[in-house]
């Protein structure tokens, strides 16, 4: 037979009220010992709350969901695990949701998690479900990550991209790299990316560099098409000496199109990404990055939704939180001598 509430607080020796305080976090008027004695009769009694009562009752699910634009990249990795391990210190569960870069897809899944009466959403979304995302934001809270679009008021956790492309430029200056290119995915619409590409036109500008017709490069990922491009500009007259990736992916294909080539790097391209990654330091040669403070904008994005959700103020005014970006320098730039 199913333990109940009444059954714990009997044992306990408290009142079901002092009980259902417990289970809800609420120890403002409740001792140490009183909090001791409840937890020893739930674990030895295996108390389950009921979590479908407790959701209608309470009118919330104690559940947000994550929806990433591609688990595969590293970012979105580091970024839910700051969001789960927020979530969990909360005592709230988390779902996460893979977009796979495709905006039906994304659209699918919050129209599920909806359904399923989630109590927030933190979304790193694709960019293309902007006015789906606005609507819903106007009953449900979200919490924008790495994306900022004007046009949904909400809640917006991202990094300064633009003044990450300066980091990267100024460094490869000091090395005294002259002509650098940037390889990027398709950025049009996609905040960060645009933010990089303004960044880095500004960037060569301060610098005195030209922005010509090969200083950016847009491109989907895949190694083949890295292996035409970097073997295209490999051949020309003042080809370029460093090549700068707008984030990881695109970084980690550079590298491998390169080896493909056989090229050495840093001897006859220096490689900097944005976005650091478990292996970069690991690489031959260590990869130098410009390094976004992930887990930290996770777990921001997290506790800023929580706190939305806690106060039930949907018609406050948005924050938009700002992390600066550092660089991590190491050896794939000629650091120490090329």
């Amino acid at each position: 037979m199913a333990v109940t509430i009444n059954d714990v607080a009997l044992k306990a020796g408290v009142s079901k009220s002092t009980i259902s305080c417990y289970l809800n976090g609420r120890f403002e008027s409740m001792s140490l010992e009183t909090r001791e004695r409840i937890a020893a009769v739930i674990a030895e009694m295996e108390f389950r709350p009921n979590a479908l009562a407790r959701s209608l009752k309470q009118k919330r699910t104690h559940t947000i969901a994550a929806i990433v634009a591609n688990i595969l990249n590293p970012f979105s990795t580091s970024v839910i695990r700051g969001a789960e391990d927020c979530c969990k210190q909360a005592g709230m569960n988390l779902i996460l949701c893979n977009a796979d870069d495709d905006p039906a897809k994304e659209k699918e899944y919050v129209e599920m998690l909806l359904s399923k009466q989630v109590d927030g959403l933190i979304i790193n979304t694709t960019g293309f479900n902007n006015h789906y995302i606005k609507d819903v934001s106007i009953h449900t809270p979200v919490v924008l990550i790495d994306r900022k679009v004007p046009e949904i008021q909400c809640d917006t956790v991202a990094v300064n991209s633009s003044a990450g492309s300066h980091l990267a430029v100024d460094h490869l200056r000091k090395l005294g790299h002259q002509n650098i290119t940037m390889f990027t995915l398709p950025y049009k619409g996609i905040s960060p990316r645009e933010e990089r590409v303004e960044g880095f036109r500004k960037a060569l500008s301060l610098h005195g560099l030209s922005f010509h017709l090969d200083a950016l490069i847009e491109t989907e990922a895949a190694e083949d098409v890295l292996v035409s491009h970097l073997d295209r500009l490999m051949k020309q007259v003042g080809r370029p000496s460093a090549i700068f990736g707008a984030n990881n992916l695109m970084t980690m294909a550079v590298i491998k199109a390169a080896k493909q080539l056989r090229l050495v790097i840093p001897d006859d391209i220096a490689v900097i990404g944005f976005d650091d990654w478990e292996w970069a330091p690991l690489m031959e040669p260590p990869v130098t990055v410009v390094a976004q403070p992930t887990y930290a904008m996770g777990e921001k994005a997290a506790a800023t939704l929580l706190k939305r959700i806690k106060s039930g103020r949907l018609n406050k005014k948005p924050v938009l939180i700002v992390y600066e970006p550092e660089l991590v320098p190491r050896k794939s730039c000629g650091e120490g001598g090329r």
